[in-house]
C-alpha cells in the first residue's frame, strides 16, 4: 500500500470515528444529566403522578425515548423507588445501534 492510500485511509477512519463520537456523546451525555434528575425528583416526590409528569416531561427536554410504561415505581415500607430503562437508538448512516439505560432514584415517602 502507498503513502497517498494510507492516508486516504487515516482520513476516513477520523471521519467515521469523529461520526461515532458525535452521536454517541450526546447520548450519553443526556442520559447522565437525566439520571441525576431522576435521583433528585425522586428523594424530593410527593405525588407519584406528579413524578411521573416529571419524569417525562424531562425526558422529552433531553430528547429520551422514554414512555409511561417504562417508568416502574414502588411504594414499600415508606420508600419510594423509580426505576427506568430504556433504549436509545443511534443513527451511524449504515448501522443503528441501540443503547440501553437504566435510570434509578429513590426517597421517603411524605407522612
Amino acid at each position: 500500500m502507498n503513502v497517498m492510500a494510507m492516508n486516504v485511509m487515516k482520513g476516513i477512519l477520523a471521519l467515521v470515528l469523529l461520526l461515532a463520537l458525535t452521536r454517541y456523546v450526546p447520548v450519553y451525555y443526556n442520559s447522565s444529566e437525566y439520571n441525576e434528575f431522576v435521583k433528585h425528583e425522586t428523594a424530593r416526590a410527593r405525588s407519584e403522578s406528579l413524578l411521573r409528569e416529571r419524569l417525562l416531561s424531562q425526558a422529552r427536554e433531553y430528547s429520551l425515548p422514554i414512555q409511561a410504561s417504562d417508568i416502574n415505581v414502588d411504594e414499600s415500607e415508606d420508600i419510594l423507588r423509580v426505576t427506568i430503562d430504556y433504549t436509545v437508538p443511534v443513527n451511524l448512516l449504515l448501522v443503528n445501534p441501540h443503547l440501553k439505560f437504566r435510570a434509578t432514584g429513590s426517597g421517603l415517602l411524605p407522612r
